[in-house]
């Protein structure tokens, strides 16, 4: 008895399908997919960083400063906030966090770029589960639950409901040029893997 030749939808292994399904299954070993996905992070946090430094400079330009003497709150993932949500759980765990304006500079870049590379680890397990663009939309959402979680919990931030309009579009916005700029690696990287062009 002869059988019916198999769907390629339903060989997961093969890397094939394209549409919402593009890099499903791809066949990554889970170590190289999640590298991948944590310099797909590393890709993520340097649009979002590149976006809010050019924000800040039309900000200030527009009220004729300096973007060095820019004191408000642009993005409260671009501020002091970010240090404060670190200490916080800093001194919970070592029961010490930095004091000294350069040690705290250094570690809202280091949580800038190690949070914001790490996290792109899950966007790659969900384009291998999910496919996009399913896997890019709740990347999307899981972020921007964290920042609208995250900073009232542990960084002193008001509750969402009360951010300011401009405060909180410009995080929507910048969570999704971080989600965008995740998924275009990630979705490069899982290309060259696979060997596709």
């Amino acid at each position: 008895m002869s059988r019916a030749p198999r769907s390629p939808r339903s060989d997961r292994g093969t890397g094939e399908g394209h549409g919402a399904g593009e890099g499903r299954g791809t066949g990554q070993a889970p170590a190289r997919r999640l590298l991948a996905g944590v310099l797909a992070g590393a890709a993520g946090t340097a649009a979002m960083t590149t976006t809010g430094r050019l924000y800040r400079e039309v900000y200030a330009r527009r009220r004729g400063k300096a973007p060095s003497e820019v004191t408000e709150i642009l993005d409260y993932d671009d501020s002091d906030h970010v240090v404060i949500a670190a200490s916080t759980l800093l001194r919970a765990v070592t029961g010490r966090a930095p004091e000294r304006p350069r040690a705290r500079r250094a570690l809202f870049w280091l949580v800038h770029w190690g949070y914001g590379s790490a996290v792109g680890a899950a966007h790659a397990e969900l384009r291998h589960r999910h496919g996009e663009p399913t896997a890019g939309i709740a990347f999307f959402v899981g972020c921007q639950t964290m920042a609208l979680s995250l900073f009232p919990v542990l960084g002193d931030t008001p509750v969402p409901w009360r951010w300011t309009p401009r405060l909180m579009t410009v995080s929507v916005l910048q969570h999704v040029v971080y989600a965008a700029g995740v998924a275009g690696a990630d979705h490069v990287l899982a290309r060259r893997a696979s060997g596709t062009r």
